[in-house]
């Protein structure tokens, strides 16, 4: 690796000195090693929570890996929602089928595990090349891939089973094989272009053919620069090579088609609804709905910080620093500012706008945050840790309202000193003001972690269904209000053995029109409010998608009222003499 980085600083004609102002002491080496394990611990708490920090496109993805599964054939895709079948090119669901024995260990563990694997993966890269850039630095590299995960995004959607872990992997693999290499990796006619080209083209086939352009213009733009954008050296030299890497990346992803019983399916389904249907825009034009509304370009703009999370302030200091320090810019930092820069003009196009398309890119983003982290100002950092303690003070609060609430001990042991450490920390923090930087991502992986230990709680006995009422549920149909599509999912879970249906919210006080004699209905309550005449049994549940009306009161402290619900388990019967 020493080769590669000397070919760096021949190539780039400047010896690389971004961070060389970070201590790579044996102390702050271990250190740095502590945060990640800490990072480690946070990522794995939890990962089999009904509650866990995600995106309800989770159990859709879970229906149509269960489907699929139970078809008994790999393709083609299945669903229980004939509108949403090939939502998604298959990868995702293959690799569920398979961490799952194709559905014969149904828990969100088996479905999960893999996302983790793909997440730290990602933080391995980036983690690498933080310590290529800043000439083998250690620490540099421990903090990169510990700042990678403690980004909000990173802990909301690289833990549940979504698209997003193995495509910010995949994606950031090709770039990672492009820096490291450097400038044999530009150079290259053929091995390179073939390498980057079938990387490129997994990413495809676990998210959309649409990743292939804000891959090719990042590519574009990093050989237009390499070759000092002589047009005649790219035109000649590197076009062929690019569009080598597209129309193999292109290929990988038609074999779904060429592999699927059914490609006219794929082609409406996923290709003009899933994909050209992001360029409909509810607005009176394309253009107002770029420049004004929640999904304009201002609002997408956001989506870096919002991303970030309780690290936005830090963030945000690493752009000022970047644009005040440009002249003094390494040959890669700035090759990282246009891999990013290249996906936001990209992702500016489509009418859906979303921070989630930046994932791919939020590897790079620690990088650059590594880069500049010694010189940003000790207020960006005391915006972390006072958020930080904000949050696991208010969860200590929520915990110690619900303990006096409810009988015996509902949390573990281990939840009051996590509660302690998460507050503790900010604090300690507060008295050392010379050293806040190296408090940043261990108090903001600390309230993730103090987060994920409050919602536990409705992992346990209170949040679940006695094994009498699961008995009693076996066999036999059970309907689910939904607030999202496959949201019922979730049930199968809870009550294994159930033959789960969902039906519209609207409804939940009646239940669908389709229900049989035999059929249970599950009824939602709040907290307080008697058991219904009928019930079979009970569990404690957190509400979600509240209204701006709700989450005023529950500021306010309504937090029962407003944070928690009883899910009842009733007969057909029963439902249907409840009064609205």
């Amino acid at each position: 690796m020493s080769a590669v980085n000397a070919r760096q600083r021949n190539h780039s004609g400047s010896d690389p000195a971004s961070v060389s102002d970070i201590p790579d002491s044996l102390m702050s080496r271990a250190t740095a090693v502590a945060v990640l394990l800490l990072a480690f611990v946070t990522f794995l708490h939890g990962l089999g929570s009904l509650h866990i920090m995600g995106n309800g496109d989770e159990m859709v993805y879970a229906q149509i890996t269960r489907a699929t599964a139970a078809s008994g054939h790999w393709l083609p895709l299945a669903s229980e929602m004939p509108d949403m079948v090939n939502t998604k090119p298959p990868l995702l669901f293959w690799q569920g089928m398979l961490s799952t024995d194709w559905g014969r260990q149904w828990t969100l563990v088996s479905l999960r595990w893999p996302s983790l694997v793909w997440t730290f993966l990602a933080a391995l890269l980036a983690g690498l090349v933080a310590w290529q850039t800043t000439r083998q630095n250690l620490t540099a590299g421990l903090l990169a891939a510990s700042l990678y995960l403690g980004f909000l995004s990173t802990y909301r959607y690289g833990r549940p089973f979504l698209t997003n872990p193995p495509e910010t992997f995949w994606v950031f693999l090709c770039f990672f094989v492009m820096l490291t290499w450097r400038p044999r990796s530009f150079s290259s006619r053929l091995l390179f272009p073939t390498l980057i080209g079938s990387i490129a083209g997994l990413a495809l086939l676990t998210k959309s053919f649409a990743q292939l352009l804000p891959i090719g213009v990042a590519l574009t733009w990093w050989h237009l620069y390499e070759c000092k954008w002589n047009w005649r050296t790219f035109l000649f030299q590197r076009v062929p090579s690019l569009a080598w890497t597209a129309v193999l990346a292109l290929g990988i992803f038609s074999l779904w088609f060429v592999l699927d019983t059914d490609p006219v399916a794929i082609w409406k389904e996923f290709v003009v609804g899933e994909n050209i249907g992001k360029m409909s825009t509810a607005e009176s034009s394309y253009v107002a709905a770029m420049l004004w509304g929640r999904t304009s370009i201002w609002g997408f703009c956001m989506g870096w910080f919002l991303n970030a999370g309780l690290l936005a302030f830090p963030l945000l200091g690493t752009m000022i620093r970047a644009w005040q320090r440009r002249s003094e810019a390494t040959e890669d930092e700035k090759l990282l500012w246009i891999l990013a820069i290249s996906f936001f003009l990209v992702f500016c196009i489509p009418t859906q706008r979303s921070g989630r398309y930046l994932l791919e890119v939020m590897p790079a983003i620690a990088v650059l945050m590594v880069i500049h982290w010694r010189r940003l100002l000790p207020q960006a950092f005391l915006t972390t840790l006072i958020a930080a303690g904000v949050i696991s003070t208010a969860v200590a609060w929520g915990s110690l309202a619900l303990a006096r609430e409810t009988s015996g001990d509902i949390f573990s042991w281990w939840h009051w000193p996590i509660l302690i450490g998460s507050i503790a920390l900010p604090v300690v923090a507060l008295f050392d003001r010379l050293h806040l930087a190296r408090y940043a991502v261990p108090s903001t992986l600390c309230a993730y972690l103090s987060l994920s230990s409050f919602v536990g709680i409705f992992d346990g006995p209170m949040g679940r269904f006695s094994p009498a009422v699961i008995a009693t549920a076996a066999n036999r149909v059970v309907w689910v209000p939904e607030n999202f599509r496959a949201a019922a999912e979730l049930e199968r879970m809870l009550l294994p053995g159930a033959r789960v249906r969902g039906y519209n919210t609207a409804l939940s006080h009646r239940g669908p029109e389709n229900m049989a004699a035999d059929d249970l209905v599950l009824l939602i309550l709040p907290l307080r409010e008697a058991a219904p005449n009928g019930a079979i049994g009970s569990r404690i549940e957190l509400t979600s998608r509240h209204s701006r009306e709700q989450i005023f009161e529950l500021a306010q402290g309504r937090v029962e009222e407003h944070l928690f619900c009883r899910q009842w388990l009733l007969p057909a019967q029963s439902i249907e003499r409840i009064p609205p």
